[in-house]
Formats: C-alpha cells, structure tokens, sequence
C-alpha cells in the first residue's frame, strides 16, 4: 500500500526473493521521495554551486543568476529520468504496479477501482503529508507546501513559516537563487533539536546571505493584495512577500485506508504503532515509512530510513535475520553550509552519560579544506566518558559534511572505540582527516578547540 521508498524497498527486496509482489499506488513513483525531497536536494546542487563560485569572486568574478524557468525545468529533467530508471528496475523485478488509492475490506484483502487483492501479507508504506495551519489553504502558487513548491515556473519572495530542517533548507536553496526570504522561527533559536554551535554557524550564514530571520513569532493571519500577499504575526509584525510556504511538519497518511476492517490500531496522532520489525498489532500487517512509528531513541522521517524498515519488513516476512541498528542513523541538512550528523548530539550525550568527551576540529586546521576555500565549518567528535571510548554521535558543518557522518555512523553502529581514527591513515588531503583531528583532540594529542575557530574567516560570514 503505496508506492513511496519504503513501500518500493520491501516489494523490491521480496521480488528479488522470488515472492509475488504487487504495489498499489495512487500518486507519482518514489511519492514525496522524487516528487519533493528529490527535487529539492536537485535545487539544493544548483544553489549549492552557485554560493560556492560566488564566494570565489578572486576566481570566477560576479557570477551571474540562472533564470528560474531553466533551473525549473533542469530539475524536473533530473526526477524524470530517475523515475525512469526505477520504473524500469521494477518492470524487470515483475513487481505489478496499480496505479490506484487502495483500502482494506479485510485483514487480508485490498480493494482498489473496484478491484480486490488478496495477499498473505501487507505493507503499509503510504507515507506523510504537510502540516497545515488554520487560515492557510495551499493553492501551488501563493501557498505552498513542501509537496508542491518545487511545481514553481517563477521565483517568488518567500515568506517560510518554520524553521526547522524544511524551513531551513528552503531558506538556503532560494535565496542563491536570487530571491528574497523571510523565515519565521518560533522558537529562540532556528535547528532547536540541534546543537546551539551548529544553529549559531548557521544563523551566521543565513545573515551573510541576507536571509531574515525572526525569532520568536507565529503566523497570525495573512491578507492577500493586489501585488502580494501581507502576513501578520504573533509580535506585531508585518511582512510583505509574493508567497508562504507552510513548513511546520508532517502528518501520516492513515486516514480513509479502512485499517478498522483489518484492525490495525493507530494512535492518537494518527500514526499505526510496530514493533522492531514493522510487525503492526495484526502479525501479517506491517507499516514502513513515516506512516509508521515504533518505540525506538531515533525516528527520523527521511527517505533512508523508510528504505532500512522496508527491507526490514520483508526479512520478517522472508523469515530471515535482521541486525539492522536504528541508534545510528546518520542523517543530512541540505542548507548552504551542509549540516550532517549521527547518534546522540552533545546535549543529549550528556544527559544520559555525563561527563562525555568532545573534541571538536575546525576546518580552517585541514588542507582540503583550505584548498576548497573558504575553509568555514567544524567537526564535532562526541565521546563516551573516560574508561568507554566508544563514539556517541558526530556533528559536522561545511562542505561534504554528509561524507564524514557515513564514517562516523558506521563506527557508532559498530562501537568501534574513537582511537581506530588516530591509528588509521587518512589520505591527504582531505576532509576525511577532520575526523582523525577531533580524535586527537579528544585523546589530548592535539591543541583544543578555540572559541571561534570556525569563523575565522569573518569577513565572509
């Protein structure tokens, strides 16, 4: 039941086993997997390289703005292809695609344009949808929610209710494409479930690029006039733009399935509760994806995941071993600097352990990083308390900080000590050998951090 990453993973996985697989869907391939968190990050590798060669204008000179409409259309050209390439995967795997919205008769049979579908088991992967706010009806041009903004032909100025990891990475992507944007955070900080070292770098960034942010405010009520639209906020405010987008999470898509003819149970924000196995309270119904929530210290709403509880649904159902590890799960934010991360953060490491060690390593200390210019960033190592040197999580900020988190994660889900990095030989130069240098810092084997290392070069935040 749907045909997003989690619910492709599992049919894919047991096709590959031999076993009969179909997929009902009723939206585009991939779900919010292409048709949104895809083409973001394609805008995210357009913007990306823009704020990059803009920053080298010792190199490159004025670097000059793409129109909107050919970036638009380089985007779709991306996903299309992409969808492609998975269509025909599926195609030779002999997965039998429906394209139509289905509901349970049964515990055992789906019903889709009135037809029925009998299966010995049962995925449900129909993933999550944009929250929205009273007052606030998404329309595609002037109200926009993650699903659809990425249907733009024109580039408007942007008002981004939210500013959590949607709200951010949008902040980041449209303004390098040249457009003004206002985001309204409304809590003291922007990233709050991330570290306050990781939301300062970023606040600065956003401020060198002209984003604005107000802190500490609520989306009142919005008036719509002849040239754009007036937003009020809950401090008095008033701003201006052509268009808001709503970026205040997600809801899972539960609703009008008939899981009380098969009698799977929700909870009371709509989302069916698993086990480790994505087993729901009936033994032949599983639920993957953002739909499904189980009791673990990590769920995370990201493509990958939903990819891992997919697989891990159709071990269950192949009756075979699953080792697969959810305290790990490195994950991205696709701002400009990237933020990466996995594990605990330093907050919560030291709430649950104590006296943990931290050896953070700024980029402005690696050549690579110097080499790329501008070396603006860190690397955050945090580690378990003296007499346990496993690594807890790791925070890394800058450029290709999503490499260095894969590392980490799979040291964390391993519990390697962080002394493998001192021992091991990093090529150079690279990025890679921050890591080595946090692990240094935390055996006392390199100078500590300085306050403001990061920023050293201030004229360019």
């Amino acid at each position: 039941m749907g045909g997003g990453p989690g619910g492709l993973t599992a049919a894919q996985t047991l096709a590959m086993q031999g076993q009969r697989v179909a997929v009902l869907n009723d939206g585009p391939l991939m779900g919010y997997g292409i048709d949104g968190a895809f083409k973001s990050k394609s805008g995210f590798e357009i913007s990306r390289q823009l704020a990059y060669s803009s920053l080298r204008s010792d190199v490159f000179g004025r670097v000059e703005r793409l129109p909107y409409k050919a970036i638009a259309r380089g985007i779709e050209a991306c996903a299309e292809g992409l969808t492609a390439t998975l269509a025909h995967r599926l195609d030779v795997l002999g997965v039998e695609m429906v394209a139509a919205r289905a509901k349970f008769v049964d515990d055992h049979t789906l019903e889709a344009e009135e037809e029925r579908y009998r299966a010995d088991h049962i995925v449900i992967a129909t993933g999550s949808k944009p929250r929205l706010l009273p007052g606030l009806v998404p329309d595609g041009r002037t109200v926009l929610t993650s699903d659809d903004i990425s249907g733009l032909e024109e580039l408007p100025s942007l008002l981004i209710l939210g500013a959590g990891v949607i709200g951010c990475e949008f902040a980041s992507i449209f303004r390098e494409l040249d457009t003004e944007v206002t985001l309204i955070d409304s809590q003291s900080r922007i990233l709050p479930s991330e570290d306050e070292d990781l939301s300062e770098f970023l606040t600065r960034a956003f401020k060198r690029v002209g984003i604005e942010v107000i802190h500490e405010a609520r989306f009142d009520k919005m008036v719509r006039e002849p040239d754009g639209i007036r937003t009020h906020l809950s401090n008095g405010q008033e701003v201006k733009t052509d268009a808001i987008l709503l970026s205040v999470g997600r809801t899972p898509c539960s609703e009008n399935l008939g899981l009380e003819a098969a009698g799977v149970e929700i909870d009371e924000r709509g989302y069916i509760p698993t086990d480790l196995d994505m087993v729901t309270n009936v033994s032949h119904i599983f639920a993957v994806g953002d739909v499904g929530h189980r009791n673990t210290p990590v769920d995370l709403a990201l493509v990958h995941v939903a990819q891992a509880e997919g697989r891990r649904a159709a071990y269950k159902i192949l009756g075979r071993p699953s080792s697969q590890n959810m305290d790990h799960v490195p994950y991205i934010i696709f701002t400009i600097p990237m933020i990466a991360g996995a594990g605990l953060n330093e907050d919560t490491a030291r709430e649950r352990h104590g006296a943990i060690r931290v050896g953070k390593y700024p980029y402005g200390r690696n050549h690579r990083a110097h080499a790329m210019q501008p070396p603006l960033g860190f690397v955050k190592l945090i580690v378990a308390p003296e007499g346990d040197d496993r690594i807890l999580g790791v925070r890394v900020v800058g450029r290709e900080a999503d490499a260095l988190v894969s590392t980490a994660s799979i040291m964390i889900d391993r519990q390697l000590p962080y002394t493998y990095l001192i021992d091991s030989i990093l090529p150079h130069p690279s990025l890679m050998e921050c890591l080595k240098g946090a692990a240094n810092i935390v055996a006392g084997n390199a100078l500590a951090y300085e306050q403001g290392e990061e920023f050293s070069y201030s004229d360019l935040l």
